[in-house]
């Protein structure tokens, strides 16, 4: 059985003509233990899904299933990671991971509460700055807390909202072999929503492009990512799987996208045509 399903899921916003439908038709299966990164341009509905998956919103039709079982409403057994750090900022790197901590695992003693988060913290490398502020942390050291706060949990599953996007290459891809260390040692089960295909292919078992369509994206094929670990951006680029992989999922995501627009423009076209004769 997998450890995550969505089955038929629809998703839109809005009533009447201002309806959008963001999502149409959505099949994911992710199995415990994998690493999967749905990948797709800006504005196709990637954090609609990541958010169906936490539970943060419920879909109009379909299924979202954990173990099985109906998914309603978010649960620390799934740690979600956002673009925007979500950091309490009165609070300092301790005691944002500690507050999380206290939330999951209230029976514990003080002592034992902030020894693990002290292990998290060491884990992303932020000993050294343990009593500091977020205002006194760089956007990479305050996407570190976020992910030891996460860790701290000990999720069943980690689900990662383009965590790294808004950071500069280098801090970007320090990171990204941070977490795969993580990943190998741990082997949490880990959905990455991310708009880089060459991150998805470095750090994915599984890469699946998310397709924008007018009436709603949709999820395309799924590329298995047959490329030995443990990965960095060197062994990838030489591996002779990594060049054809991302000509395929740039090529289908290319064809959906140019696909929509004419769609899109057409359905324009159209209504103009109708106004213009009324």
């Amino acid at each position: 059985m997998p450890l995550l399903e969505l089955i038929g899921v629809c998703k839109g916003y809005g009533q009447g003509q201002q309806r959008s439908e963001v999502l149409r038709d959505i099949d994911l299966h992710v199995e415990e233990g994998e690493f999967v990164s749905i990948v797709g341009y800006s504005g196709t509905g990637k954090t609609t899904l990541v958010s169906l998956l936490a539970g943060l919103r419920l879909a109009d039709r379909g299924e979202v299933k954990w173990k099985g079982a109906a998914v309603y409403r978010p649960s620390p057994e799934r740690g979600v990671i956002f673009q925007n750090y979500s950091l309490l900022p009165w609070l300092s790197v301790l005691d944002n991971v500690l507050f999380a901590v206290q939330q999951v695992f209230p029976s514990w003693p003080v002592s034992r509460q902030r020894t693990h988060c002290e292990k998290y913290i060491s884990m992303v490398s932020l000993s050294h700055a343990i009593h500091k502020k977020p205002s006194e942390l760089s956007g990479g050291m305050k996407q570190r807390v976020s992910l030891a706060r996460t860790l701290a949990m000990q999720p069943e599953a980690i689900l990662m909202d383009e965590p790294l996007s808004a950071l500069d290459a280098l801090t970007r891809a320090k990171l990204q072999t941070e977490i795969l260390s993580i990943w190998d040692r741990e082997r949490r089960t880990v959905v990455l929503i991310t708009n880089d295909v060459d991150e998805a292919l470095l750090m994915s078992d599984r890469v699946i492009p998310l397709l924008p369509q007018r009436d709603g994206a949709q999820l395309g094929s799924s590329f298995v990512v047959d490329i030995p670990r443990p990965r960095t951006r060197d062994t990838i680029a030489h591996h002779p799987s990594f060049k054809t992989l991302k000509k395929a999922i740039v090529a289908e995501l290319t064809v959906a996208r140019q696909r929509s627009l004419e769609e899109r423009e057409a359905v324009e076209i159209e209504l103009a045509s109708t106004v213009t004769l009324g």
